[in-house]
């Protein structure tokens, strides 16, 4: 030994004591470490959980058949002479939002719902507008008296009603007559249909405190 160092007895060399942390110490440590830094962070499944649901959407394959069903509805609503212009269309979004809330029971924001509803007046729309393109490839003659008809009950001035007369007596003014009157059909069904259903969705999470 020299310096109060100690050699091997073998070797020679010298025998150095290397002071460092037990490992006890190292592991309560870390363990002390690991609770400070979750005492300042908290953990991943802590803040998942706080985090706001994120929006689930229009579960398309169950709106379809609700809004189908509502269309449906709104058509044969329209029959109704005072229903045709409105209410029954809003009815139908209303139905197709409702439908949709049993299947699912999930509540639809207001755009949701509108979307839902829209869904529906495009149903009834394709409803409506199926049998009539039928009618003026297959019977126009038929479809240009009941219009002659309806122009007439209108009870117009004599000269319009003579233009449209004049307009219907040929193939083209009739298909045009039509197209233009499935045009003003489907934008009231629509915008009825989306109305109808914001506002019923709108309800629906009002009544449930959403």
């Amino acid at each position: 030994m020299e310096d109060g160092v100690p050699f091997c007895r073998v070797c020679r060399a010298p025998q150095i004591r290397v002071v460092g942390v037990e490992p006890d110490a190292w592991a309560q440590t870390k363990a002390e470490g690991h609770e400070e830094s979750g005492s300042g962070l908290p953990p991943v499944a802590a803040v998942l959980a706080q985090a706001p649901p994120l929006p689930h959407g229009v579960k398309w394959s169950q709106a379809l058949p609700s809004a189908a069903l509502g269309g449906a509805f709104s058509l044969l609503l329209s029959v109704i002479p005072f229903a045709v212009l409105g209410p029954a269309f809003l009815a139908g979004g209303a139905l197709a939002v409702f439908l949709y809330w049993r299947r699912t029971k999930s509540e639809l924001s207001r755009s949701e719902g509108a979307q839902v509803g829209a869904a529906s007046g495009g149903f009834g729309f394709l409803f409506f507008a199926v049998p009539t393109l039928a009618t003026v490839v297959y019977r126009p003659d038929e479809l240009r008296q009941a219009m002659a008809a309806q122009v007439e009950a209108r009870h117009y001035d004599p000269e319009v009603t003579r233009q449209i007369m004049q307009i219907l007596s040929t193939p083209r003014g009739l298909t045009f007559f039509v197209a233009f009157v499935l045009v003003v059909v489907l934008l009231i069904f629509v915008a009825g249909g989306s109305i109808g259903g914001a506002w019923y969705s709108a309800w629906l999470r009002k009544r449930s405190g959403g």
